[in-house]
């Protein structure tokens, strides 16, 4: 009977197999782990400074950015945030910077927000009553006002006249302040509808084998 002699390693238990487990994840978490730039100077405080009226509230503005107190500054984020800004249609011009405050920084987000529309007027509708056009363009009271909503309401009236046979008809828009200080305006559009369209005679050119009386009739 043969024997062998020399020293055998003991089989790893349990609990020292889930702590080098334990190791290798976390350090894997680590080297995922976004990192800030080295030096990235800390935010903290953000003000929200404004160019002309405010009619949008600081704290929607805040709720609409990233960038937050306690983090690392950087340029990215602030493209970021001022995406979102222009994103959320609330403003017109925004510029976001920092300047040195203690250890770290003070973001300032300095905008220019929209007026507000108050009032909606539509001068020179007779032939369709200005409330019907109301409601068939989208814009709306107690809204921020955007040029391009504005061009849309301008065709929709437009189309709406058109629909109903007047083809030379003209729609101007123009935005009166109501209280500059509040930054709240009115919206007027001045209808010139036109003659109505009528077809009043009709030709008929190549007819050789019925009358033109014949083809008005049918």
């Amino acid at each position: 009977m043969k024997e062998f002699s020399g020293w055998m390693r003991p089989p790893l238990s349990a609990t020292w197999v889930a702590f080098i487990c334990a190791l290798l994840g976390a350090a894997s978490a680590r080297s995922q782990a976004p990192q800030a730039s080295p030096g990235a100077p800390v935010i903290r405080s953000i003000e929200v400074e404004y160019t002309g009226p405010e009619t949008v509230s600081k704290e929607r503005i805040l709720a609409q950015m990233r960038m937050k107190v306690g983090q690392p500054f950087s340029s990215a984020m602030v493209e970021q945030d001022v995406e979102a800004l222009y994103k959320s249609g609330a403003v017109l011009n925004v510029r976001i910077f920092a300047e040195p405050e203690g250890d770290g920084v003070k973001v300032i987000v300095r905008v220019q927000t929209r007026s507000i529309v108050r009032e909606i007027v539509i001068d020179g509708a007779e032939r369709i009553k200005a409330k019907r056009l109301r409601k068939e363009i989208k814009l709306r009271l107690n809204q921020p006002i955007k040029e391009e909503q504005l061009e849309e309401a301008r065709q929709k009236i437009i189309e709406v006249y058109q629909a109903h046979g007047f083809t030379d008809v003209n729609v101007q828009f123009r935005v009166d302040p109501i209280d500059e200080r509040r930054g709240t305006a009115r919206v007027v559009f001045t209808v010139n509808e036109g003659a109505k369209g009528a077809v009043s005679q009709i030709r008929f050119e190549g007819n050789l084998h019925f009358s033109d009386w014949r083809l008005r009739k049918e």
